[in-house]
């Protein structure tokens, strides 16, 4: 914020505060949360004495490996062919960044190996652990927004003709997020390590006692904190201006790529875990736990998809956008084609909701009419007359219909199964409101708009997903967003395919 206001160059010295700010901020957030991190392995039910000394010589070699670890990764800003152990010293010992996820990998790695050692779990240690780190990065970001580092690209708004632009603040969304992250995180926690589940651990490092759940699903906080910040923050570098370094992709998104999979890998590691003693029968099912991580895996991978749609239509190019300008009427036909793999991605919801047993029939029935059903009409009907009869534009003929009309419900019913009914039922399943429920489907649904399209569609198309999502709460029902989402999408995709 110092930075883009132009402060730091008009006053110099607010630079050197900024940066006494900066580190000072990150240093009180790496404190406390060893201090809490160092709490919950104290009440893991490990022995007193073998906690605190683990906890101790974890603290003590925390700020090293940090400050290494978050300096080393400015080597892979370099060519590849540039890579040595020289280049590494210099980046260690005289590099000019700080790279949150290069701070996390040595600890993580010294964490792990000091469990071994200790003949802790793992998996406990780290749950316990990655529990606090979304606030830690929070913390983090929080300096990062005032200091003015880690911006984004300039946003530019034009609202009914009043015209106005902005840094876009990425640290500030990454706040928000993580502090979402640390709230699902800690229901996770909760369930996993209830009093009810706790195990104590004797001085010869055998174990006594303790609930199935726990001995299940260990490691499942660990794996959903890399589940769903690398998505998030795979989308975060789309707003950035980091430099390219493979594939059009960043350093960031390449390691979040790798954070993911190890998520991923933790996390069928827990299901195969889960498989294997499914036939105890001391073992006993908690469908409040499998709802929470069901939400986690569907929203992560809907935000990921986002991402990947984007990373294909508009990176790399190896896939057209179909919703774009056409030279023929051949042309327009074959964006239903470019069109019928999204539709993998409505199935995929569906079968989610089928594997938790969630009614599906019900929301393909009208069930009762809402008020607000009219002002998702008017507000699509208005749109899609602007669109094709206000702006003056040259409409091809009437063969070219066709297609616009197909691709029209294709993703009406597309966009309304995944996010009104398949990210909002999970959500709600997991006991959040229903107003939390539908701003998140909301901001997941608006990502993809704002990442095609700029970020103007994309806060339309927010407020959109907001209202589409109050009508399927008050009519209980998908056919009338539906409806809506058909005429909007009259507009939305007919002005493209029809102007000349």
């Amino acid at each position: 914020m110092l930075r883009y206001l132009g402060l730091t160059s008009r006053y110099p010295f607010l630079h050197t505060v900024g940066e006494i700010y900066y580190y000072g901020i990150i240093a009180i957030a790496g404190l406390i949360f060893l201090f809490l991190a160092a709490r919950k392995w104290a009440s893991l039910g490990y022995p007193k004495k073998r906690a605190v000394t683990f906890s101790a010589i974890f603290i003590a070699a925390a700020g090293p490996l940090v400050y290494v670890g978050s300096r080393a990764v400015g080597m892979f800003y370099k060519p590849m062919s540039q890579w040595s152990l020289e280049l590494l010293a210099e980046s260690i010992l005289h590099g000019s960044t700080h790279t949150f996820h290069g701070a996390l990998i040595l600890p993580t790695v010294f964490m792990v190996v000091l469990a071994l050692l200790y003949r802790f779990r793992a998996s406990e240690i780290l749950d316990a652990a990655f529990l606090y780190v979304p606030i830690l990065h929070a913390f983090g970001r929080s300096a990062c927004l005032i200091v003015g580092c880690c911006w984004g690209r300039y946003v530019h708004l034009n609202f009914f003709g009043l015209s106005f632009g902005f840094q876009n603040p990425a640290p500030l969304w990454a706040i928000l997020v993580n502090v979402g992250i640390f709230l699902v995180l800690r229901k996770l926690y909760g369930r996993i390590y209830a009093p009810h589940h706790a195990e104590v651990t004797l001085s010869n490092g055998a174990s006594r006692g303790g609930g199935s759940i726990r001995k299940r699903f260990s490691g499942s906080v660990f794996a959903s904190y890399c589940i769903l910040y690398a998505p998030a923050r795979i989308v975060f570098e789309v707003f950035r201006t980091e430099r390219k370094v493979f594939h059009g992709l960043t350093q960031a998104q390449v390691t979040m790529g790798i954070i993911l999979l190890i998520g991923v890998l933790v996390k069928l590691t827990v299901a195969y875990r889960c498989y294997r003693n499914r036939l105890h029968s001391d073992v006993q099912k908690d469908p409040a736990l499998i709802n929470l991580l069901s939400m986690v895996g569907m929203l992560a991978s809907l935000v990921f998809l986002s991402f990947v749609i984007f990373y294909l239509t508009r990176q790399l190019r190896v896939w057209p956008w179909p919703i774009q300008p056409v030279v023929s009427l051949a042309d327009a036909y074959f964006r239903i084609l470019y069109y019928l793999p999204m539709m993998l991605i409505p199935a995929y919801c569906l079968y989610w909701l089928y594997a938790l047993r969630e009614p599906i029939r019900p929301w393909f029935q009208w069930q009762q009419f809402s008020y607000i059903i009219l002002i998702g009409l008017g507000i699509s009907a208005f749109y899609s007359f602007d669109l094709l009869v206000l702006r003056d534009i040259s409409i091809r003929g009437a063969a070219f219909w066709p297609p616009v009309l197909v691709l029209g419900i294709l993703n009406a019913v597309a966009e309304e199964v995944i996010y009104r009914l398949g990210l909002y039922r999970v959500i709600r399943r997991s006991s959040f409101s229903r107003v939390t429920a539908n701003i998140v489907q909301a901001l997941v649904y608006s990502l993809i708009h704002f990442m095609i399209a700029g970020p103007m569609f994309g806060i339309y198309a927010f407020v959109y997903g907001l209202i589409m999502g109050l009508i399927v709460i008050r009519s209980r029902s998908l056919l009338p967003a539906i409806l809506c989402h058909f005429i909007i999408d009259l507009g939305a995709i007919g002005m493209p395919l029809l102007r000349y």
